[in-house]
Protein backbone atom coordinates (compact mmCIF):
# COMPACT_ATOMS: atom_id res chain seq x y z
CA UNK A 1 0.00 0.00 0.00
CA UNK A 2 2.73 2.27 1.48
CA UNK A 3 4.74 1.70 -1.84
CA UNK A 4 2.41 2.51 -4.31
CA UNK A 5 1.57 5.37 -2.98
CA UNK A 6 5.39 6.81 -2.71
CA UNK A 7 5.37 5.44 -6.64
CA UNK A 8 2.60 7.85 -7.15
CA UNK A 9 4.16 10.84 -5.49
CA UNK A 10 7.16 10.05 -6.85
CA UNK A 11 5.93 9.99 -10.45
CA UNK A 12 3.90 12.83 -9.84
CA UNK A 13 7.15 14.86 -8.48
CA UNK A 14 8.97 13.88 -11.62
CA UNK A 15 6.39 14.83 -14.04
CA UNK A 16 5.75 17.88 -12.55
CA UNK A 17 9.83 18.80 -12.35
CA UNK A 18 9.61 17.85 -16.24
CA UNK A 19 6.62 20.46 -16.81
CA UNK A 20 7.58 23.35 -15.37
CA UNK A 21 11.50 22.48 -16.96
CA UNK A 22 9.55 23.22 -20.66
CA UNK A 23 9.91 26.63 -22.34
CA UNK A 24 11.24 27.74 -18.80
CA UNK A 25 12.26 31.28 -20.40
CA UNK A 26 8.56 31.57 -21.74
CA UNK A 27 6.42 31.07 -18.04
CA UNK A 28 5.97 34.19 -15.86
CA UNK A 29 7.20 33.77 -12.55
CA UNK A 30 5.74 36.10 -9.51
CA UNK A 31 9.19 37.57 -9.97
CA UNK A 32 9.03 38.77 -13.37
CA UNK A 33 5.24 39.16 -13.04
CA UNK A 34 6.28 41.50 -10.92
CA UNK A 35 8.52 43.40 -12.92
CA UNK A 36 5.87 43.22 -16.24
CA UNK A 37 3.39 44.39 -14.11
CA UNK A 38 5.36 47.67 -13.06
CA UNK A 39 6.57 48.11 -16.51
CA UNK A 40 3.45 48.36 -17.30
CA UNK A 41 2.36 50.58 -14.60
CA UNK A 42 5.41 53.06 -15.81
CA UNK A 43 4.01 52.80 -19.78
CA UNK A 44 0.02 53.77 -18.37
CA UNK A 45 1.85 56.51 -16.22
CA UNK A 46 3.78 57.59 -19.18
CA UNK A 47 0.28 57.38 -21.84
CA UNK A 48 -1.78 59.45 -19.51
CA UNK A 49 1.51 62.70 -20.09
CA UNK A 50 0.94 61.93 -24.02
CA UNK A 51 3.54 59.51 -24.30
CA UNK A 52 2.00 57.33 -26.46
CA UNK A 53 5.26 55.84 -28.21
CA UNK A 54 6.81 55.14 -24.36
CA UNK A 55 9.22 52.14 -24.16
CA UNK A 56 10.06 50.44 -20.75
CA UNK A 57 12.49 47.87 -20.59
CA UNK A 58 13.87 45.83 -17.55
CA UNK A 59 16.81 45.00 -17.08
CA UNK A 60 19.28 43.71 -14.45
CA UNK A 61 22.05 45.30 -12.78
CA UNK A 62 23.79 42.77 -10.38
CA UNK A 63 21.70 42.48 -7.40
CA UNK A 64 18.61 44.90 -8.60
CA UNK A 65 16.38 45.27 -11.55
CA UNK A 66 16.42 48.71 -13.21
CA UNK A 67 13.51 49.83 -16.17
CA UNK A 68 15.39 51.85 -19.18
CA UNK A 69 12.26 54.30 -19.76
CA UNK A 70 12.48 56.01 -23.45
CA UNK A 71 9.80 57.98 -23.10
CA UNK A 72 9.16 59.14 -27.19
CA UNK A 73 7.23 62.32 -28.15
CA UNK A 74 4.39 63.78 -26.54
CA UNK A 75 1.15 63.27 -28.64
CA UNK A 76 -1.52 66.16 -28.78
CA UNK A 77 -4.84 66.53 -29.61
CA UNK A 78 -4.94 67.17 -33.35
CA UNK A 79 -8.87 67.54 -33.99
CA UNK A 80 -12.16 66.94 -32.04
CA UNK A 81 -14.82 65.68 -33.47
CA UNK A 82 -18.14 65.74 -32.16
CA UNK A 83 -20.52 63.68 -34.54
CA UNK A 84 -23.57 63.43 -35.66
CA UNK A 85 -24.03 67.33 -34.40
CA UNK A 86 -22.78 69.56 -31.42
CA UNK A 87 -25.95 70.59 -29.76
CA UNK A 88 -23.92 70.55 -26.32
CA UNK A 89 -24.78 73.40 -24.31
CA UNK A 90 -21.76 76.12 -23.94
CA UNK A 91 -20.73 74.99 -20.94
CA UNK A 92 -20.01 71.49 -21.69
CA UNK A 93 -18.21 72.68 -24.38
CA UNK A 94 -15.78 74.73 -21.88
CA UNK A 95 -14.15 71.48 -20.37
CA UNK A 96 -13.42 69.51 -23.30
CA UNK A 97 -10.10 68.65 -24.04
CA UNK A 98 -8.84 71.26 -26.91
CA UNK A 99 -7.19 71.11 -30.06
CA UNK A 100 -3.12 71.38 -29.06
CA UNK A 101 -3.34 69.89 -25.31
CA UNK A 102 -1.79 66.60 -24.47
CA UNK A 103 -3.91 63.49 -25.18
CA UNK A 104 -5.21 61.92 -22.45
CA UNK A 105 -7.44 59.29 -22.38
CA UNK A 106 -8.23 60.13 -18.57
CA UNK A 107 -9.16 64.00 -19.44
CA UNK A 108 -11.36 62.27 -22.25
CA UNK A 109 -13.24 60.03 -19.93
CA UNK A 110 -13.65 62.71 -17.21
CA UNK A 111 -15.40 65.06 -20.01
CA UNK A 112 -17.89 62.33 -21.09
CA UNK A 113 -18.45 61.31 -17.44
CA UNK A 114 -19.18 64.97 -16.99
CA UNK A 115 -21.78 64.96 -19.81
CA UNK A 116 -23.49 62.59 -18.69
CA UNK A 117 -24.03 63.26 -14.86
CA UNK A 118 -24.31 67.47 -15.33
CA UNK A 119 -25.66 67.52 -18.90
CA UNK A 120 -27.49 64.01 -19.22
CA UNK A 121 -25.80 63.35 -22.18
CA UNK A 122 -24.88 59.93 -23.43
CA UNK A 123 -21.51 59.55 -25.73
CA UNK A 124 -18.93 57.46 -26.70
CA UNK A 125 -15.42 58.27 -28.18
CA UNK A 126 -12.39 56.42 -29.83
CA UNK A 127 -9.41 57.96 -31.20
CA UNK A 128 -6.64 57.49 -34.19
CA UNK A 129 -3.10 58.14 -33.26
CA UNK A 130 -0.32 59.54 -36.18
CA UNK A 131 2.35 58.39 -35.04
CA UNK A 132 4.53 60.33 -37.61
CA UNK A 133 3.47 63.28 -36.42
CA UNK A 134 2.87 62.32 -32.76
CA UNK A 135 -0.68 63.70 -33.05
CA UNK A 136 -4.20 61.99 -31.74
CA UNK A 137 -7.72 62.78 -33.78
CA UNK A 138 -10.44 62.06 -30.73
CA UNK A 139 -14.50 61.26 -32.44
CA UNK A 140 -16.86 61.49 -29.93
CA UNK A 141 -20.20 60.24 -30.83
CA UNK A 142 -23.32 61.45 -28.74
CA UNK A 143 -25.67 59.26 -28.77
CA UNK A 144 -29.36 59.85 -30.11
CA UNK A 145 -31.19 59.84 -27.49
CA UNK A 146 -30.44 61.38 -23.77
CA UNK A 147 -30.39 59.38 -20.95
CA UNK A 148 -32.86 59.03 -18.96
CA UNK A 149 -32.31 61.55 -15.54
CA UNK A 150 -32.34 59.40 -12.76
CA UNK A 151 -33.81 61.75 -10.16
Amino acid sequence: MYRRIALGVLTLAISVRGYAQQDAGQRLTDKNNAEHYAAYMIRIAYYELGYMGVRVQVRDDGARKVFDVVPGRVYHIKAMQILPQNDLPAGAMSTVPTVGDAYSADRINDWIATLKSRYNRAAHWGMRLDHANADATIEVELDGSAVPDPR
